[in-house]
């Protein structure tokens, strides 16, 4: 699912633009220019994100416009794709691909080399 957040740009005269998420302390990231800043904050809250996700923690829900910091120089939204919780579906595939995928990863990998390929091609 795509949610969207908000991202806090900072600016100091004679440095760069930086970037920080109300909702996720600690991220931040920083860009010569704002249209880089919004590709590399969408790229550091995406790996946050992650990051929380294989750690068990839970993905905070955005918080409202209305409730951001206004001590920021400005503010951009950010959209990014938010993990879920697992759910058990049956699938049916080749059994030489399954045999492949098992002879590349090891056993018991199926499930998560297809959730890769899924991210990524979506």
């Amino acid at each position: 699912m795509k949610q969207t957040y908000w991202g806090l740009v900072h600016k100091d005269d004679g440095s760069d633009f930086g970037i920080s998420f109300p909702d996720f302390p600690g991220c931040i990231s920083a860009a010569s220019s704002m249209s880089e800043l919004v590709e590399m904050g969408t790229e550091a809250l995406t790996v946050h994100i992650d990051g929380m996700h294989e750690d068990g923690e839970p993905i905070p829900a955005p918080t409202q416009l209305v409730e951001v910091p206004k001590d920021a120089d400005g503010i951009v939204a950010i959209t990014v794709s938010v993990p879920g919780k697992k759910r058990r579906i049956n699938l049916t595939l080749d059994a030489n691909l399954i045999d492949q995928i098992e002879a590349k990863y090891g056993k018991r990998a199926i499930s998560g080399f297809l959730e890769e390929a899924a991210r990524r091609s979506l």
